[in-house]
């Protein structure tokens, strides 16, 4: 009796390691299958037109430092140029990634370099160094890839981007308000000389 009782311990255990092995594998197979799908729309996603427009635009203007120059032969196109340029970068995430807090982290980042890059002079040094362009760009190839830092600080950091462009739309607006005023003065002291 006692020797089938151990037999019949032995089998049990054979049987419940063949279970937790077919689970195993089971949960490698989702694991492989999860990474194959991720794998193919990174692909998908760098094959993109959009998102090989974001790497250029990226490259052109910070790597090659054309958005200070611009700012500083064209005070207030370089900016506005600048800005345009973002929306390729804020279409891939938000329609191709669909993330709507690395698109918040991607608008803030372009409205930080549109208020400073208003100031003459100042902006366009900022412009050197703050290289907005290539910060979204950053963003979108760790979404791409899986970085779950840039995801976690992203995500981490989406309240405070959504304030914060509110924040900055209101200084933008009071910006060009003053900025306006200025050249209005300026226009009105130039034009009495005459």
């Amino acid at each position: 009796m006692a020797e089938y009782t151990s037999r019949r311990r032995q089998q049990m255990g054979a049987d419940v390691f063949d279970k937790e092995m077919q689970e195993a594998e089971r949960a490698a197979a989702k694991g492989a299958e999860i990474e194959r799908k991720k794998q193919e729309k990174r692909e998908k996603l760098e094959q993109d037109p959009v998102y090989a427009a974001c790497a250029k635009i990226s490259k052109v203007m910070d790597q090659y430092y054309l958005d200070p120059i611009i700012g500083f032969i064209a005070p207030g196109a370089g900016d506005f140029l600048g800005t345009i340029l973002a929306i390729p970068f804020a279409y891939v995430s938000l329609a191709k990634i669909k993330s709507i807090p690395l698109t918040l982290a991607i608008i803030f980042n372009t409205l930080i370099d549109m208020l400073v890059g208003a100031i003459p002079l100042f902006g366009d040094i900022f412009d050197i160094f703050h290289r907005s362009h290539k910060k979204n760009y950053r963003l979108l190839t760790g979404f791409i890839e899986d970085d779950k830092e840039i995801k976690k600080d992203v995500n981490k950091k989406a309240l405070f981007c959504s304030i914060g462009i509110f924040v900055l739309i209101f200084l933008i607006y009071w910006v060009l308000k003053l900025a306006g005023m200025v050249v209005s003065f300026i226009w009105e002291q130039f034009t009495g000389l005459f």
